[in-house]
């Protein structure tokens, strides 16, 4: 009888062994004077959320930071900056370089993150009425659930180049004095057939996505369309915006209000944007305090991530090759093809970009030993990708092994992670889009909950561990 029970307890060991040691989290292995820090990164990140809503204001803000510091503008040619340089390209897509003491050759430290973020954008032809009200007509950006942006505040982040070159930048429903703008809904007592009784994805068709502009009619009563004259005209009003100038502006539909602590204890940070912008801000804030590295350090801020990369903003266009040259140019160094070609297939790699965290609520979608945890630091990706690995590049074993051996020495809490269960769907970051220069890269970014939602959930301990997590890379990749 007490044999059974030796050999009962031993194979009891044995599996307890067999299973992954339970990590403590965050908050249970930094002191007093670590989570005062952590409150005050998570102070200045949601400030930045709150004020950088469209992919122009994020690359605004943080080019401010890097000027601030006495970085020069790439395009006009410097010699050897002092700090380092950056490059913007039509306010949508950022790069900063930061000189080290290798030549540029032997490749550069990198990080890529995304400024854009799924949204609703105005069409060019947007202002309409229909039974005597004013609507504005969107269009899908990025991949979003339309349910979520229904009977809540939004706000329109708008962008308007004029025929005599003039710029307009201008905001409408952030300011509490100002009134709210708003998706309506249809309420439940008669929506069964018109929404219950359908596919989610056919409940709400993107076309009825439109803004509720107004009531009030303007001109002549005996016109037609008065309302929609009302709405034109206070686009003139207030901004100097006609009909037809909507067809050169950019004009976005966004999550009105700012983000918050979210909690009992504040521990999260709700928001909308944090899908990159979490990266862009971590990554931009490692960089800063960066001087005098040993490898050359670049940072890269692409648009358009959430539909695919494309275009001259987008992480498939050759922005990165202009960036790699400039900076050569800039440091005097042979810039020819061959060389920048070659420092780029030297380069070692981050992809900055979010990942799914496990939410209990939903958790079957999970592959628990392979998912992301809130409050447990940044998340290395392998691979991303759907349906067997496809659409994603795969970081090698000898560079993971690179990566561990950088992050574990600099004593930074991180944790590993894929995308969820293989056949429950997948995604995928601009890794594949730089992989084909030959460059070591891999994923890595802090978990969210309620990804691509009008608010965004993230851990303020992951934000402030992520920001040291990406400056481990950087100086010591």
């Amino acid at each position: 009888m007490s044999q059974t029970k030796d050999k009962k307890s031993v194979n009891k060991a044995k599996d307890k062994k067999a299973q992954p040691e339970e990590k403590l989290c965050i908050w249970d292995r930094v002191g007093p004077k670590e989570r005062e820090a952590i409150e005050a990164f998570s102070l200045g990140y949601m400030d930045f959320l709150t004020s950088c809503k469209t992919e122009r204001k994020v690359n605004s803000h943080i080019l401010s930071l890097f000027e601030a510091k006495g970085f020069e503008d790439l395009s006009k040619q410097p010699k050897k900056p002092k700090h380092g340089g950056y490059l913007l390209h039509h306010g949508k897509v950022l790069g900063v370089f930061v000189p080290g003491k290798a030549d540029l050759k032997g490749g550069f430290n990198l990080i890529v993150a995304h400024g854009d973020s799924p949204r609703l954008d105005l069409k060019p032809r947007c202002v309409y009425e229909d039974g005597n009200l004013a609507l504005l007509k969107t269009n899908l950006y990025g991949g979003l659930k339309k349910f979520q942006w229904l009977a809540r505040p939004v706000a329109i982040w708008g962008f308007s180049t004029l025929k005599d070159g003039r710029k307009l930048d201008f905001t409408f429903g952030e300011d509490p004095s100002e009134p709210a703008l708003t998706i309506t809904d249809i309420l439940p007592h008669m929506d069964r057939k018109i929404q219950r009784e359908k596919r989610l994805t056919e409940a709400f068709p993107a076309e009825r996505l439109n803004v509720l502009a107004g009531s009030i009619p303007a001109g002549d009563k005996e016109a037609k369309m008065r309302v929609r004259l009302g709405v034109l005209r206070i686009l003139e009003k207030k901004w100097g915006i006609r009909e037809d100038d909507l067809l050169s502006s950019e004009i976005e539909v966004v999550p009105a209000g700012p983000a918050r602590p979210v909690g009992l204890d504040g521990s999260f940070v709700g928001g909308y944007g944090q899908d990159d912008r979490l990266s862009v801000y971590t990554a931009a804030n490692a960089l800063l305090p960066i001087t005098k590295p040993d490898r050359p350090l670049l940072l890269v801020v692409f648009d358009r991530e959430e539909i695919g990369s494309y275009g001259p903003a987008g992480a498939q266009s050759n922005f990165i090759v202009r960036l790699a040259s400039a900076a050569f140019q800039a440091m005097d160094e042979s810039g020819c093809w061959n060389g920048v070609m070659s420092a780029l297939a030297n380069t070692y790699a981050m992809s900055a970009d979010v990942e799914c965290g496990v939410d209990p609520t939903f958790k079957e979608v999970a592959d628990e030993l392979n998912s992301a945890k809130l409050g447990f630091g940044p998340c290395v990706t392998r691979y991303t990708g759907a349906a067997g690995k496809y659409g994603a590049s795969e970081a090698s074993s000898e560079y993971m092994a690179k990566i561990r051996a950088i992050l574990d020495g600099e004593g930074i809490i991180w944790q590993n992670s894929l995308i969820g269960k293989q056949e429950e769907g997948g995604g995928g970051t601009v890794a594949y889009n730089l992989s084909h220069f030959g460059m070591d890269i891999v994923d890595s970014g802090a978990p969210l909950l309620s990804m691509h939602s009008p608010f965004e959930i993230s851990c303020k301990a992951d934000v402030w561990m992520t920001c040291r997590h990406y400056g481990a890379f950087l100086r010591k990749a």
